[in-house]
């Protein structure tokens, strides 16, 4: 998985680089088939965190805005979350139907 993180308004130190980085790696434990994730992270209106998933010609989006960063990346990395847990959640079950139940 590819990851771009872009500091917009700031210049980012590295631990908070890190902590972005490795939220965005979990999202593999979610779904496998992740190709890309961009990260935008700015101070200009608070700390903002915008995390952008690309997957099977899917494009997931979160993002969120808080007092710190560390509340920030987590309120938006939860909002991916959800949204590749859903569509997980929706292939699995769309390819386990059982032939009795379409009859």
């Amino acid at each position: 998985m590819i990851v771009n993180v872009t500091a917009r308004h700031f210049k980012m130190w590295p631990e908070l680089n890190e902590a972005v980085v490795e939220a965005a790696n979990k999202f593999t434990k979610y779904y496998d088939n992740i190709t890309r994730t961009e990260i935008v992270l700015s101070e200009e209106y608070g700390k903002f965190v915008e995390f952008t998933t690309y997957a099977d010609g899917h494009v997931f989006h979160g993002e969120d805005t808080a007092v710190d960063f560390d509340k920030s990346i987590h309120g938006a990395s939860n909002k991916i979350v959800s949204q590749l847990r859903k569509l997980n959640e929706k292939q699995k079950n769309h390819h386990s139907k059982n032939i009795s139940e379409l009859l």
